[in-house]
């Protein structure tokens, strides 16, 4: 009877997620821990592909990469936010100058992790900042 029960609760929709980075191995390694876990990854290899992205679809999470070719993770960041300021941000870095940590802190990153990462860091990240009914 509890089994029937389950079956007829609605299934939680899985968070959307965007990866951007220009580094097709960071993107594939971020988009396959996310969904193993359950969340929905888009991924995005510029910031000019993730802002278009951004203007078609609903995201609850953006990942990205800081230092990009074109359009930065901290431009992506201030986009997002002053189009969907609930959206929720993590930026990666490579490395990163006490000014950039502070503008991204500034603009409302949510979280900034430090390449190289473990992916159970990511994971952790992703799970604290997203709410639990959003997976």
């Amino acid at each position: 009877m509890t089994s029937i029960q389950t079956a007829q609760q609605p299934r939680p929709v899985a968070a959307r997620v965007l990866v951007v980075d220009d580094e097709e191995s960071i993107r594939d390694l971020c988009a396959r821990v996310l969904s193993r876990a359950g969340y929905t990854v888009i991924t995005a290899p510029s910031g000019e592909d993730a802002v278009a992205l951004l203007t078609r679809e609903a995201f609850a999470l953006v990942i990205s990469d800081i230092r990009m070719p074109g359009i930065s993770g901290l431009e992506v960041l201030e986009r997002a936010k002053a189009t969907y300021p609930e959206i929720r941000v993590v930026l990666i870095t490579g490395f990163g100058t006490p000014q950039m940590l502070t503008r991204a802190q500034q603009s409302g990153a949510d979280r900034i992790l430090t390449k190289p990462f473990n992916p159970m860091e990511l994971l952790a990240a992703v799970r604290e900042i997203l709410p639990q009914d959003g997976r």
